[in-house]
Parts: C-alpha cells; structure tokens; sequence
C-alpha cells in the first residue's frame, strides 16, 4: 500500500469515528471520505498525490469536524472530488494548504479548467425530453405557500451541480443491476429525480439530493432496498427520513421471510453438512424484549 492510500484507508477511520450523530452534513462527509479513498491514491501524476496528502490531512483535521467549520470543509471535500475526477489537480490543491484556516471557497479566484466529464453528460437533459406530453410534475412538499417556494432558490444551482453528479456516478451501476424488475423501478426513480429542477425550491432539490446519494449508495452495491423496492411515488416526494421509515414499516429488515432475508441466504456458501442459522435484530427493545410470550 503506497503513502497515498495508507492515509486514505487512517483517515476513512477517523471520519466515522468524527461523524458523530447523523445528519445531512455529516452524511455528505463520510461520502466524500469515501470516493477520495478511491479517487486520491488512482491518480496518475506522483507530483499530483504528493499535492493532494497535505489537503486530505488538513482537511481531516479535528478542528474541521467542528459545527463552525463542517460545512466549509464540505464545500472543500466536493471541489477535491469533482478535481479529481480528471486526474488532476487544479487551483488551490497546486498549492500547499495554509498553516491558518482555509478561506473561504467563494473568495478564491479560481482558474479556467476543462469541463470534467459528469458535466457534459447528457442524461438529465435526454430524460427531460423524453418525458411524456401527459407528465404531471410533482409538487412541493416543504412550503405551505407558493410565495414561500419561489423565495427559496439560493441554493439552486450548487445542489443541481451536486445531482448531475451523482447521477452520472449512479448511471452504470444502475445498469449492472441483475434483476430485471430493480432496474425497472430504479429507472423510474431516476426519471422521477430528474424531474426536479426549474422552478423547483432549493428545499425541493436537497430532498432530490438526498433520495440520489441514499440510491447511489444502495446501487454501488448492487442491491435495491428501503424506499426504492417500489416505485416512486407520482404526486409528492417525502423527506427520505420519512419514506426509509415507511419502508422499515411496511417491509422490515428483521422479516425472515422478506426479499432481504432470501438474498442473503442466497449469498452465503452452501455447507456440505449442517444448516443455516438466520439471525435478525431489532431496535424496538420495548416490543422484542418485553412483548408477550
């Protein structure tokens, strides 16, 4: 293992013990710590690795896990990334990063780059115009008002940056699926995702956001669960805490005779002599411990 990715792999470790509670900022976190493991120790250039140690050491810092720095170091962690992507590193990461605090990343003068390859995907773009002449639009499910949605677009334009990406990462996983029906449903939640865009709140599109990182991450595995077992829904889009809990609801993990149990049944060797034993936890202390006999 080279310097690069020995770094890497200590300071994957730290980011989930820094994580902490869960939340948006933390979830985007542990997600950039992880494409970095892949993306940092891939690059071609050695002058470029050696660039890039002084950066992910500083910006794993203890002090950057803080509630006052998390989201600059967020903002930071998506430039590297989206870098990173062309084998290369540009602007600030040509340079050692200061002793002091970072600046702020809208206050430095960034040099003209290419065009990384996700943002001359044309897959946002050919699914829109693909969409049926009948197509209703989903409506918005954080405002009460219509005024207060239209007062919501400050956030537009970063978050629709942030979705094409994950949806150029998303798109050949989702095509390796095995079962035919997954690759069906997950089609349709990506068309649907993809309608979310325009006029949509910025509130709209961190919801989108949310639902594509949560689905990237299922489909990098190759599996499909939680709210993407069925089809997305055709009026109104839920925060995905509450559609994951609907999910759990409906369809629980601990169900032994669920699709979940079977596919890792199926997963597992199959022994010349004995039996499986199939063991399934439970959260619900309350109902699973002191329930009736």
């Amino acid at each position: 293992m080279n310097q690069l990715s020995q770094i890497m792999s200590n300071i994957s470790t730290q980011a989930n013990r820094f994580a902490g509670k869960p939340d948006a900022i933390n979830s985007e976190f542990l997600y950039y710590s992880s494409v970095l493991k892949v993306l940092a120790p891939a690059l071609t250039g050695e002058s470029d690795r050696k660039m890039i140690i002084p950066w992910v050491r500083k910006l794993f810092r203890p002090e950057y896990h803080s509630s006052q720095f998390r989201e600059k170091r967020n903002k930071y962690l998506l430039f590297l990334t989206i870098t990173l992507l062309n084998d290369e590193s540009y602007g600030i990461f040509r340079t050692f990063p200061p002793e002091k605090a970072i600046p702020d990343i809208e206050s430095i003068h960034h040099e003209p780059i290419p065009a990384a390859e996700w943002e001359n995907d044309e897959m946002w773009r050919e699914t829109l115009l693909g969409l049926p002449d009948t197509f209703q639009s989903l409506i918005c499910t954080v405002h009460d008002t219509p005024s207060a949605c239209a007062a919501d677009h400050k956030l537009d334009t970063i978050l629709d940056q942030e979705f094409q990406f994950f949806l150029y990462l998303a798109r050949p996983y989702a095509a390796m699926l095995n079962n035919p029906d997954d690759r069906t449903r997950i089609a349709a939640w990506l068309q649907t995702l993809c309608t979310i865009h325009g006029d949509f709140c910025s509130s709209m599109r961190a919801i989108r956001n949310d639902y594509m990182m949560a689905l990237l991450g299922y489909i990098h595995d190759l599996r499909v669960t939680g709210p993407f077992k069925e089809y997305p829904p055709w009026s109104s889009l839920p925060p995905l805490a509450e559609a994951a809990r609907l999910a759990a609801e409906t369809k629980p993990l601990t169900d032994p005779t669920g699709p979940d149990a079977s596919e890792f049944l199926a997963t597992q060797p199959v022994p010349e002599d004995g039996a499986f034993c199939y063991i399934a936890i439970t959260g619900d202390l309350i109902s699973s411990s002191f329930g009736p006999m």
